[in-house]
């Protein structure tokens, strides 16, 4: 999808997400007999400031992270790569979280919420996909080929596993597509994974160490 149907989609998942919140958090509101017009108010405030507030820096992070939407996660629940990035506008209420800890609980788990189950995911997992049939045998060369070249804007540990099993291949064409999708992404990030380098056949990577890059040890 384009940035703007994502950056919209996105947009209307965070409020259905952040008014369930809300409503949520109001529910959970100290309560006494003689004090619901002081709870409504705090919930109107909760509602009307806070909610509107949280949007507009939740939604800078969002696009901040417009860019990496096509990466595919290194694991675990994230939805996608940096998501996790989506917690920070949290620390902004968190002064007034101190007098509504309850409620602050509950936003924080709405924002968890978004991160994890919520936050549009479908371009990762396309990512994914196109990523396995770079090493499918049964797909055509010449369209493993164009994928090599189209990852070279990733840089995601994923991407460069399925680049380094598609430089080690048997098709010429391939391997060498790989390989100068390898050496682009290095020689732009300066530092290369030795685990992943070691993977590469010898005369590999001597062309990888002619880039002079740094050889980052995983261990």
């Amino acid at each position: 999808m384009t940035t703007g149907t994502w950056l919209r989609i996105s947009l209307q998942r965070y409020v259905l997400t952040s008014l369930l919140g809300w409503a949520i958090a109001v529910a959970v509101l100290p309560r006494a007999d003689d004090s619901f017009g002081e709870v409504f108010v705090a919930g109107m405030r909760l509602g009307l400031i806070g909610v509107p507030l949280l949007t507009i820096a939740t939604m800078f992070v969002i696009i901040l992270l417009a860019g990496r939407r096509f990466e595919p996660p290194d694991g675990g629940i994230q939805r996608i790569q940096g998501g996790w990035m989506v917690v920070l506008p949290l620390l902004l209420p968190l002064p007034a979280g101190m007098l509504m800890p309850l409620s602050y609980l509950v936003m924080v788990g709405t924002q968890l919420v978004y991160v994890f189950w919520v936050l549009p995911c479908q371009d990762a997992r396309d990512t994914a996909d196109v990523l396995v049939s770079l090493t499918d045998p049964a797909v055509p060369a010449e369209q493993r080929v164009r994928i090599a070249r189209a990852v070279a804007g990733l840089r995601s540990r994923p991407v460069m596993e399925a680049l380094v099993d598609a430089a080690t291949g048997e098709e010429p064409e391939v391997t060498e597509a790989a390989l100068e999708t390898l050496c682009t992404v290095w020689k732009r990030d300066r530092v290369i994974a030795e685990d992943l380098l070691l993977r590469l056949r010898p005369d590999d990577q001597d062309r990888i160490r002619a880039l002079e890059v740094r050889i980052r040890s995983p261990w």
